[in-house]
């Protein structure tokens, strides 16, 4: 698997292109803006995209995903949860839109303990409500997508539509009990481990003390 990152938007969204290295397969993890940025990223690599993986649905995570989609005919999931933000009332954002968005189309509805598969690559879903209800993590190999979930020493904010506290550390402390260790590649910020996380992140700390 390779794994290719890139910052786009206004707000610095992390967005990431895997590649199966058996199959040539692509799927983009959380396109947030920049289309052409993405877009070049993605033939520099070679191989046809895939798939569209959204960790949830905030706006910033999903402009170019239409773009992409009309381009490459990709397939794009999401959580049934989190899917009323794709209409464009909810996504289109004053002052951060740069290109059109139109509602893209759900091919597949992630769903918890899923398993979603780039050729031989398989990535496991995690459903992990508080950012939203319908926010995800995806695991493959020894890397964790944490979509705005898990932050280097940080969590993401609860006070937006369909987030909740209560669900955060629910699903913080889920994640600090996975076995092993992996790189946890988030949605903003920068990368880390998660046994880093579970020894100095105090939202992940507070979650686990219960």
């Amino acid at each position: 698997m390779i794994i290719e990152h890139l910052p786009v938007g206004m707000l610095h969204t992390n967005c990431y292109i895997v590649k199966d290295e058996a199959s040539g397969a692509l799927a983009v993890v959380d396109p947030g803006a920049q289309t052409e940025k993405i877009a070049r990223k993605i033939e520099e690599m070679g191989g046809k995209l895939e798939l569209i993986l959204l960790t949830h649905g905030h706006f910033d995570h999903i402009l170019a995903a239409p773009a992409l989609q009309r381009q490459t005919g990709a397939k794009l999931w999401i959580h049934r949860g989190d899917e009323f933000f794709l209409e464009p009332e909810m996504a289109e954002k004053r002052g951060y839109i740069r290109e059109e968005y139109v509602r893209p189309h759900v091919d597949g509805y992630l769903e918890d303990g899923g398993v979603i598969r780039l050729g031989e690559t398989e990535l496991t879903v995690y459903n992990t409500p508080g950012h939203s209800r319908g926010s995800c993590v995806f695991v493959s190999e020894d890397v964790m997508f944490s979509g705005d979930t898990l932050f280097h020493e940080c969590c993401g904010r609860c006070d937006l539509e369909g987030g909740s506290m209560d669900d955060m550390m629910q699903s913080l402390r889920r994640i600090a009990e996975l076995p092993g260790n992996y790189r946890v590649l988030p949605g903003h910020d920068i990368p880390s481990t998660l046994d880093y996380e579970r020894r100095n992140n105090p939202y992940m700390l507070e979650a686990v003390r219960g």
